[in-house]
Protein backbone atom coordinates (compact mmCIF):
# COMPACT_ATOMS: atom_id res chain seq x y z
CA UNK A 1 0.00 0.00 0.00
CA UNK A 2 2.85 2.56 0.88
CA UNK A 3 4.82 1.70 -2.73
CA UNK A 4 0.93 2.53 -4.51
CA UNK A 5 0.65 6.01 -1.92
CA UNK A 6 4.45 7.01 -3.01
CA UNK A 7 3.34 6.10 -7.28
CA UNK A 8 0.07 8.11 -6.92
CA UNK A 9 1.68 11.39 -5.10
CA UNK A 10 4.92 10.84 -7.51
CA UNK A 11 1.70 11.19 -10.24
CA UNK A 12 -0.13 14.12 -9.06
CA UNK A 13 3.39 16.27 -8.37
CA UNK A 14 3.55 16.11 -12.50
CA UNK A 15 1.26 18.64 -13.85
CA UNK A 16 -0.80 16.88 -16.73
CA UNK A 17 0.19 17.10 -20.32
CA UNK A 18 3.81 17.37 -19.28
CA UNK A 19 6.99 14.72 -18.85
CA UNK A 20 4.98 11.92 -20.37
CA UNK A 21 7.76 9.55 -19.99
CA UNK A 22 7.79 10.14 -15.97
CA UNK A 23 3.73 9.52 -16.32
CA UNK A 24 3.55 6.35 -17.91
CA UNK A 25 6.51 5.13 -15.95
CA UNK A 26 4.67 5.45 -12.79
CA UNK A 27 1.59 4.45 -14.52
CA UNK A 28 3.09 1.27 -15.62
CA UNK A 29 4.82 0.26 -12.21
CA UNK A 30 1.23 1.04 -10.83
CA UNK A 31 -0.48 -1.50 -13.09
CA UNK A 32 2.34 -3.93 -12.33
CA UNK A 33 1.96 -3.72 -8.72
CA UNK A 34 -1.79 -3.85 -8.97
CA UNK A 35 -1.27 -6.98 -11.48
CA UNK A 36 1.08 -8.67 -9.29
CA UNK A 37 -1.27 -8.73 -6.33
CA UNK A 38 -4.01 -9.88 -8.48
CA UNK A 39 -2.13 -12.40 -9.70
CA UNK A 40 -1.18 -13.35 -6.24
CA UNK A 41 -4.31 -13.87 -5.24
CA UNK A 42 -5.35 -15.73 -7.73
CA UNK A 43 -3.04 -18.36 -7.49
CA UNK A 44 -3.57 -18.49 -3.37
CA UNK A 45 -7.31 -18.88 -4.58
CA UNK A 46 -7.31 -21.21 -7.20
CA UNK A 47 -4.05 -22.73 -6.96
CA UNK A 48 -2.05 -23.84 -10.15
CA UNK A 49 -1.16 -27.62 -10.69
CA UNK A 50 2.30 -26.95 -11.35
CA UNK A 51 4.72 -24.22 -9.78
CA UNK A 52 5.68 -23.64 -14.03
CA UNK A 53 1.97 -22.64 -14.20
CA UNK A 54 1.48 -20.45 -11.48
CA UNK A 55 4.54 -18.69 -12.55
CA UNK A 56 2.92 -18.16 -16.03
CA UNK A 57 0.03 -17.29 -14.56
CA UNK A 58 1.47 -14.30 -12.31
CA UNK A 59 3.47 -13.27 -15.07
CA UNK A 60 0.50 -12.84 -17.62
CA UNK A 61 -1.58 -10.91 -15.03
CA UNK A 62 1.27 -8.50 -14.14
CA UNK A 63 2.23 -7.72 -17.32
CA UNK A 64 -1.13 -7.25 -18.60
CA UNK A 65 -1.63 -4.93 -15.99
CA UNK A 66 1.66 -3.33 -16.54
CA UNK A 67 0.55 -2.67 -20.33
CA UNK A 68 -2.81 -1.84 -19.25
CA UNK A 69 -0.99 1.03 -16.90
CA UNK A 70 1.43 1.94 -19.43
CA UNK A 71 -1.28 2.77 -21.96
CA UNK A 72 -3.17 4.99 -19.57
CA UNK A 73 -0.58 7.49 -18.82
CA UNK A 74 0.78 7.58 -22.09
CA UNK A 75 -2.86 8.27 -23.90
CA UNK A 76 -3.62 10.79 -20.76
CA UNK A 77 -0.56 12.45 -21.11
CA UNK A 78 -0.62 12.50 -25.06
CA UNK A 79 -4.38 13.66 -24.78
CA UNK A 80 -3.71 16.35 -22.67
CA UNK A 81 -0.72 17.67 -24.65
CA UNK A 82 -2.51 17.20 -27.85
CA UNK A 83 -5.63 18.53 -27.02
CA UNK A 84 -3.86 21.10 -25.18
CA UNK A 85 -5.91 20.80 -22.00
CA UNK A 86 -4.51 19.21 -19.10
CA UNK A 87 -7.14 19.89 -16.90
CA UNK A 88 -9.98 18.55 -18.82
CA UNK A 89 -11.34 14.90 -17.33
CA UNK A 90 -11.41 13.82 -21.16
CA UNK A 91 -7.72 13.14 -20.93
CA UNK A 92 -8.68 10.27 -18.36
CA UNK A 93 -11.60 9.01 -20.09
CA UNK A 94 -9.45 8.83 -23.20
CA UNK A 95 -6.38 6.83 -21.36
CA UNK A 96 -9.18 4.64 -19.83
CA UNK A 97 -10.69 3.80 -22.98
CA UNK A 98 -6.90 2.75 -24.88
CA UNK A 99 -6.24 0.88 -21.56
CA UNK A 100 -9.58 -0.85 -22.07
CA UNK A 101 -8.61 -1.47 -25.98
CA UNK A 102 -5.26 -2.61 -24.75
CA UNK A 103 -6.55 -5.27 -22.29
CA UNK A 104 -9.22 -6.04 -24.81
CA UNK A 105 -6.49 -6.71 -28.22
CA UNK A 106 -4.92 -9.11 -25.46
CA UNK A 107 -8.24 -10.87 -25.35
CA UNK A 108 -7.97 -11.31 -21.65
CA UNK A 109 -10.98 -9.83 -20.16
CA UNK A 110 -10.52 -8.72 -16.38
CA UNK A 111 -10.63 -12.61 -14.33
CA UNK A 112 -8.73 -12.23 -11.54
CA UNK A 113 -10.53 -14.95 -9.62
CA UNK A 114 -10.16 -17.58 -12.19
CA UNK A 115 -7.60 -19.51 -13.87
Amino acid sequence: AAMAQLLLRSYDEIPDGTECHRKTYITTALGGLVGAIGSAYSVVLNPADTHLEAVARAGRYTFSAAAVGAMFGLATCASAQIREKPDDPLNYFIGGCTAGLTLGARGEPPSWGRA
